[in-house]
């Protein structure tokens, strides 16, 4: 039944994630011919070939991978943004009804939910990664069809100069994005428990409400020990932990604060919740 319900959820995300995909993949190819312009527009050479572009295209170049790195940038906003309005729409509106009548415990329900969402945030951040890629190879690139050998070119040259801190920087960034998942989600279903009216308001306040609380106390954690543990590098002859020890102790916090939040989630979907 679990497979079933994250069929359907997958399905349900997809009919506005994928066209975020597709504006995506033409930023991609939109970025990458502006940058194709203004790398041709540098190399050439006016008073040996007369074939260098004007100033004017070479500015609209410039000026196209500004608005280009603005949408991509945005680009995972908008993913996540429509994520949690899917989430709202099928667990507190009337499509809400259908949902807590199947034959489904409240905790695959929310699972099912989580590992759609999931999903769709890893395709969404491979797909705003391999854009970036995709407009960095039009500076490396002489042409148009150079794009497929200089856009590997560039992935393997990044992958070869990755340290360990890397990784586990990348997953302390995954680990984070499931506790903010499973925090953002109890505050939804928070606000829309306590009250039959204004609850996008309510749902929203409290989701900035937590979200604030939390991030402050997970920064003022980081950077205190962080900073201790240049302090004590630095003016004592005690051995501090290092960054990979900091790290590792950054995604053991985030992963016991994302089981907490996975804890509310489930609490408050066996409770009623007031649905529209």
């Amino acid at each position: 039944m679990l497979l079933t319900c994250f069929k359907h959820d997958f399905k349900a995300l997809s009919r506005t994630l994928v066209p975020a995909l597709i504006g995506i993949a033409g930023a991609a190819v939109f970025g990458f011919l502006s940058a194709l312009t203004f790398s041709l527009t540098e190399k050439s050479d006016t008073a040996q070939t007369g074939a260098a572009l004007p100033g004017a295209l070479n500015a609209a170049a410039v000026g196209s991978l500004i608005v280009d790195g603005m949408l991509l940038a945005a680009a995972m906003t908008v993913i996540v943004v429509l994520i949690f309005v899917r989430f709202y729409r099928s667990m507190v509106t009337d499509e809400a009804y259908l949902t807590f009548t199947l034959p489904v415990t409240p905790g695959r329900l929310i699972a099912s939910k989580f590992l759609a969402s999931g999903v769709w945030m890893l395709i969404g951040g491979a797909a705003v990664t391999a854009a970036g890629f995709v407009v960095a190879a039009g500076f490396e690139a002489s042409d148009p069809f150079q794009l497929v050998r200089v856009f590997w070119y560039l992935i393997r040259e990044a992958a070869a100069e990755v340290p360990l801190e890397f990784f586990l920087a990348c997953l302390l960034l995954l680990i984070s994005a499931v506790r903010s998942y499973f925090q953002i989600t109890g505050a939804i279903l928070f606000g829309a428990s306590i009250v039959r009216r204004h609850k996008v308001l309510v749902s929203i306040l409290l989701v900035l409400g937590v979200n604030f609380v939390v991030g402050t106390v997970l920064t003022v954690f980081g950077v205190a020990t962080f900073f201790q543990r240049l302090y004590v590098a630095a003016y004592t002859d005690t051995v501090s932990i290092g960054a990979v020890t900091w790290l590792i102790v950054q995604c053991a916090v985030n992963a016991l604060l994302a089981a907490a939040f996975w804890w509310v989630n489930v609490r408050i979907a066996k409770k009623s919740v007031n649905i529209e």
